[in-house]
């Protein structure tokens, strides 16, 4: 057993823990991901806004938008007791059989939204739409956190763990 296992074992232990259970039900994880989609739409918002505001009010506002993401996808991750995350040996047969199945899945998913990304940029930048500058902010921020959590939405939408 080396390092890197322990520390696997410990947040296995940690994402299972019993007091999450109330998230562990379609309800919750349906809120949690509808919460986390949320944060995304109002971080862009905040991101198409920023000239109009000042610095400040920006900053405050994106670090409050960070902890709410924390929290939210913190939540989601314990809902589905990390099973996409984890490494196979922490995992029994049952939990690394529903992690291929969502990898799977995912990689259908970020096909789609990395097809979606590339046409959304190239699209702001042709002469037909003349995009503002924060539109060419906002797509790349937007997409590489959906990317990033697209493992967990797939999990928490489509398995029962």
């Amino acid at each position: 057993m080396n390092a890197s296992l322990t520390s696997q074992q410990r947040r296995a232990a940690r994402l299972d823990d019993p007091s999450m259970e109330s998230l562990r039900n379609p309800r919750a994880r349906r809120l949690l991901a509808a919460g986390l989609i949320a944060i995304l739409v109002v971080e862009g918002v905040l991101i198409g806004t920023a000239g109009l505001m000042p610095v400040g009010v920006f900053i405050g506002g994106m670090v409050v938008l960070m902890v709410a993401m924390v929290i939210t996808l913190g939540g989601l991750k314990a809902s589905t007791r990390g099973v996409e995350e984890l490494s196979p040996e922490v995992l029994d047969e049952r939990q690394a059989q529903i992690r291929g199945l969502v990898y799977a899945q995912s990689y259908r998913v970020l096909s789609v939204v990395f097809v979606i990304t590339v046409v959304l940029m190239l699209l702001a930048q042709s002469p037909w739409w003349a995009a503002p500058t924060e539109v060419m902010v906002i797509i790349p921020v937007i997409a590489w956190q959906l990317i990033i959590t697209i493992p967990t939405f797939v999990t928490a939408l489509r398995m029962k763990v």
